[in-house]
């Protein structure tokens, strides 16, 4: 009995160094995934990283592109500014009573009219005219009022 309980003592110190030995290579398994997804883990979160970096970076590309165009615009703005500014200057300069009576002269040879070319209008007799054609005109659309009204009661 004793050599079969020595037997038995070593084949069950055997059954358990192969269970301690499965056991470690388990565990040895599960060190490989846990460092493994670590490092799946790691670099993803790298990834996202960089997927982070590289929006901000847009933003401010984005921000510098409409820096640069505000600028331009505003460079835009001042040239025209100093044009319009430019353009009501000469605007003045050709309004002048003086320069244009200076060109009518030198230009077109004009020059202010003598005693024998002027002509004097007598007033009464326009105001005589024009009283007599609005009276007219006054009765002509009493007329044309009167013949609408007319008009409009023989359709009916």
């Amino acid at each position: 009995m004793l050599v079969n309980k020595m037997e038995f003592d070593s084949y069950y110190q055997e059954e358990i160094e192969t269970i301690i030995e499965k056991e470690e290579q388990r565990r040895a398994k599960k060190r490989k995934k846990a460092k493994s997804s670590s490092k799946i883990l790691a670099i993803m979160f790298a990834i996202i990283g960089l997927i982070l970096c590289i929006y901000i970076l847009n933003g401010y590309t984005n921000i510098t592109k409409m820096k640069l165009e505000i600028m331009e615009l505003e460079n835009q703005r001042y040239e025209l500014e100093r044009d319009r500014e430019d353009l009501i200057a000469k605007l003045e300069y050709i309004k002048n009573s003086a320069k244009i009576e200076e060109n009518a002269k030198i230009k077109l040879g004009m020059d202010y009219p003598n005693e024998e070319q002027l002509v004097y209008l007598s007033i009464e007799e326009l105001d005589n005219g024009l009283d007599i054609e609005s009276n007219k005109s006054l009765s002509e659309q009493f007329k044309n009022i009167f013949n609408l009204v007319l008009g409009f009661f023989r359709g009916a």
